[in-house]
């Protein structure tokens, strides 16, 4: 059940992750961005929750190990306090039955404590009467002391066996206290590896909740008690475009131009065609920027440029569209707000996944004007040269080869 219940964690993470990279924000329960908010809040305090538990067992677990170390070395001290003892209560055996045969090697014992005739007959074995009163003498202190010494080892070993039988009952609890505290132990290291995969899973769903937030504040400037599908549909219908925090800038990094914006001949075979863009050449899959903050307005894919984005650019007060062909892939929707850092897309244009391509670049154009807002449907047919407006290094003619000297490595 553990392992399933971590693989069922794992294939949640990686389902909620696909989600996030597919779309600017995956459907949530919330109607409005301050609910989003209060969702996120009561995430964020879950999470904390799970992890001050974690911590208290954490906590718990330390103390139950030092617990288990601790009766581990009070055994040790029993076993060894077991075994003095049986060595003890040996060796007063063997000193009872060494005493016990040296009283017999006198008298016999069992004679003289069953018959007077036996007693009287060692007495009076006596050949003199000084002899006569010693072996009387002998006998009684013997008897006596024989009787004192007997009662005496029996008390001590009674008293070894009463504290040999503690000890056993000592280590029996231990033992038993020992087998319990594992139990906890193991129990606890189980709770800490669910509390592990909650916690894991809860900051996942915060992670996507906070880009969420993020992305419907700036991406589309929605407010707390606005509904997110009615601010969505307006930022995407709306054409308000926020001014750039700056001039355009270069679209890619690390990158040559290849072509120049107007006539050119792109197969070197005397066809001389009109080119309404910029053709830029990066890195293989080069990331691709707005050339300045704006609003996306529209996005494509097709045979021919592969995937397309344009997006309406407010600077100085005059609108401009930007447009950026022959994407691999793009990472933006329409009617989100961008900056001159938002990575839009990849740069692609080979062949095998453009038709109008015959190598990696990005088709760079400009244009004045809003696209779908002001007097054109198609950007490329109004548009102006790039370097109008962004200083780019010269050409590099394909037949000359690329040389770094006319490359630029940051925009």
């Amino acid at each position: 059940m553990k392992i399933l219940k971590k693989l069922l964690n794992i294939f949640l993470s990686l389902v909620l992750l696909f989600i996030s990279f597919m779309t600017p924000f995956y459907r949530v329960k919330a109607k409005t961005l301050g609910e989003l908010k209060a969702e996120l809040k009561a995430k964020e305090e879950y999470f904390a929750s799970l992890r001050e538990e974690k911590e208290a067992s954490q906590a718990e677990r330390e103390q139950i190990k030092k617990d288990i170390k601790e009766n581990e070395a009070v055994l040790l001290k029993l076993k060894i306090e077991t075994e003095k003892l049986d060595a003890e209560i040996a060796e007063l055996n063997k000193t009872i039955e060494a005493k016990y045969n040296e009283i017999k090697r006198i008298i016999n014992y069992q004679q003289v404590s069953s018959g007077e005739s036996s007693y009287l007959e060692y007495i009076f074995g006596a050949k003199t009467f000084t002899d006569f009163i010693y072996r009387a003498s002998v006998s009684e202190q013997l008897s006596k002391y024989n009787k004192i010494l007997i009662d005496g080892y029996e008390a001590d070993i009674k008293k070894a066996q009463e504290k040999q039988k503690e000890i056993e009952e000592r280590r029996a609890k231990i033992a038993e206290l020992q087998t319990t505290l594992s139990a906890q132990y193991a129990k606890l290291g189980e709770k800490i590896s669910s509390l592990n995969d909650d916690m894991l899973s809860a900051e996942d769903e915060a992670k996507l909740l906070r880009a969420n937030i993020l992305d419907l504040q700036n991406t589309y400037r929605c407010s707390d008690n606005e509904e997110i599908e009615v601010c969505k549909q307006r930022a995407i219908n709306s054409s308000y475009i926020p001014p750039s925090s700056g001039d355009f800038i270069r679209p890619i990094n690390n990158a040559v131009v290849t072509a120049n914006y107007g006539n050119y001949d792109p197969y070197y075979n005397g066809n001389v065609t009109w080119h309404a863009a910029m053709d830029l050449a990066g890195n293989w899959r080069a990331p691709i920027y707005p050339a300045a903050d704006g609003k996306v307005v529209a996005t494509y894919h097709q045979n021919c440029g592969n995937y397309i984005v344009y997006i309406v650019h407010n600077i100085n007060g005059n609108r401009y569209t930007t447009g950026y062909w022959h994407m691999s892939s793009i990472n933006v929707s329409v009617g989100q707000y961008v900056t001159a850092y938002t990575k839009i897309g990849v740069q692609g244009g080979e062949q095998w996944e453009d038709e109008c391509s015959t190598g990696q670049h990005l088709d760079f154009l400009i244009t004045r004007g809003a696209y779908k807002m002001d007097y054109f449907d198609n950007p490329r047919s109004v548009s102006v040269n790039p370097r109008n407006y962004i200083y780019f290094p010269p050409l590099i003619e394909y037949a000359t080869g690329v040389g770094t000297s006319r490359e630029w490595n940051e925009r």
